[in-house]
């Protein structure tokens, strides 16, 4: 069983992949990024109208060994603490995220059929963000431990780190494999299909926060499963091996395989990407 069956476990076969692609940028991510350099920011999905920080507090400590009962009292729903050099900030907002957003991006998810209908009794918001890291695993190991035990609440119903919307249940599973020694690739790379007529294409969001570029496979012959475990490979190689891919140059996973390598300008991503010959 692949990495893509894995993922989708027993939710059936869930949504069919977009006609395209149309990645939309999140007003409210990209403000929170403007506070710092390569910020990390995810929003938990609530559905009650009030939120005690306490079992999160709690929930740090039992899990994953991170003592946050020196750092303050929650003030006006905020709670900010630090953790080996890094800032995190979680900040309560009594509103759901406007415009239908997280809806609009449910489409997206491929291993949550039932995403939209979900999410679209979210009542409230935590934004979470995670600054000052120098080493990108660190930064987002430390965001994953804080988003998995802010979604222990009875109230989350998920998270939202855009395009991705994950359910509460699936994410702190997969969360679980930071106490295995193992990184979380899915929480933390979005890998994303759509179809054409000439063919399926793939590619990530995320793994510019690791210095690389986003991958793109377009208009391949390989199926969805297939495009999802190759890129899945890929970003784990990328990210676990700190490699960085280069213009003209080749990739495979076998020496008769040689994949060709094309910089350009994103299809499906903003700003440049690397294209796979696949």
């Amino acid at each position: 069983m692949g990495i893509w069956d894995r993922l989708r476990g027993n939710k059936g076969k869930g949504r069919q992949q977009a006609e395209e692609p149309q990645p939309q940028p999140n007003e409210q991510q990209g403000q929170a990024e403007e506070q710092g350099y390569g910020a990390l920011v995810g929003f938990v999905l609530l559905q009650g109208d009030a939120f005690d920080y306490t079992p999160f507090i709690h929930e740090m400590r039992q899990r994953w060994g991170i003592d946050l009962s020196d750092q303050g009292d929650p003030e006006g729903g905020a709670f900010v603490f630090e953790v080996d050099g890094m800032r995190a900030a979680c900040m309560y907002v009594p509103a759901p995220i406007p415009n239908r957003e997280v809806e609009e991006n449910c489409r997206y998810n491929l291993i949550w059929p039932e995403a939209e209908q979900v999410v679209s009794q979210h009542q409230a918001q935590l934004i979470l963000s995670v600054l000052n890291y120098n080493d990108p695993i660190e930064g987002h190991a430390l965001f994953t431990k804080a988003a998995s035990s802010l979604l222990q609440s009875g109230q989350a119903l998920g998270l939202y780190m855009a395009p991705a919307v994950l359910e509460a249940a699936h994410y702190t599973e997969l969360a679980q494999m930071l106490q295995e020694e193992e990184l979380p690739i899915p929480l933390w790379v979005f890998v994303g299909l759509y179809s054409g007529e000439q063919g399926n294409s793939a590619y990530t969001v995320g793994l510019n926060k690791f210095g690389r570029d986003e991958l793109e496979v377009v208009e391949s012959d390989k199926t969805p499963g297939e495009l999802y475990e190759f890129l899945y490979m890929i970003t784990q190689y990328l990210i676990e091996y700190d490699v960085l891919l280069q213009d003209g140059e080749t990739i495979g996973f076998s020496e008769e395989q040689k994949l060709t390598l094309t910089r350009s300008k994103g299809i499906a991503v903003e700003g440049d990407s690397i294209k796979i010959g696949y």
